[in-house]
């Protein structure tokens, strides 16, 4: 398999990619998290995963570049990550006692040859009402996940139900990479 690098600094990607028995570089991007036009949710999610793979290919000569972005989606809403606690809490406020919707979009760049494919999954997520002190608890320490929370945290209680890929909304959706790698192999 040729050189992977992970263009995120994500401890959930990077053991995600171990699961897959793939060792990474990691090169996080650095690219700004806003677009400034209005785009769908998977628009948005899919041109922010390209973006940071080809920031990081067009600094290298060779290697797989994986770019990922993580968004939760309620009533069209974007919710990324959390700007500071107070965003954290109105966040977890919004989505408790809700149907919302992961989307996680990948990008795989070859920096060699600029080849590229994107993808994107979705997952719908069931969500449990939390009291206010539940609230206040999260979001004291999910400032780095997308909406908020994290399904992978055993004591992270927002979640009820998953319908969809369980590893899409910890931040990387395995069987559409391995789909996207197998295709540069």
């Amino acid at each position: 398999m040729k050189t992977v690098i992970l263009a995120s600094r994500s401890p959930r990607r990077i053991q995600l990619l171990k699961k897959l028995g793939i060792t990474c570089k990691v090169i996080p991007s650095n690219i700004s998290e806003s677009l400034k036009n209005h785009h769908s949710p998977a628009q948005y999610a899919l041109l922010l995963a390209l973006a940071k793979a080809e920031a990081v290919a067009k600094n290298l000569k060779q290697g797989l570049v994986i770019g990922a972005d993580t968004i939760v989606v309620f009533q069209n809403k974007i919710f990324g990550k959390p700007k500071n606690h107070a965003d954290a809490k109105h966040i977890l406020s919004t989505l408790s006692n809700t149907v919302h919707h992961v989307y996680t979009a990948i990008a795989v760049v070859n920096a060699k040859t600029g080849k590229r494919i994107v993808d994107i999954d979705k997952s719908t997520i069931f969500a449990r009402k939390l009291t206010s002190s539940q609230i206040t608890m999260l979001a004291q320490k999910n400032h780095d996940k997308a909406g908020a929370y994290a399904v992978q945290d055993s004591n992270d209680i927002l979640v009820k139900k998953i319908v969809g890929d369980y590893y899409n909304v910890v931040g990387l959706p395995l069987d559409k990479l391995k789909n996207i790698l197998r295709i540069f192999n």
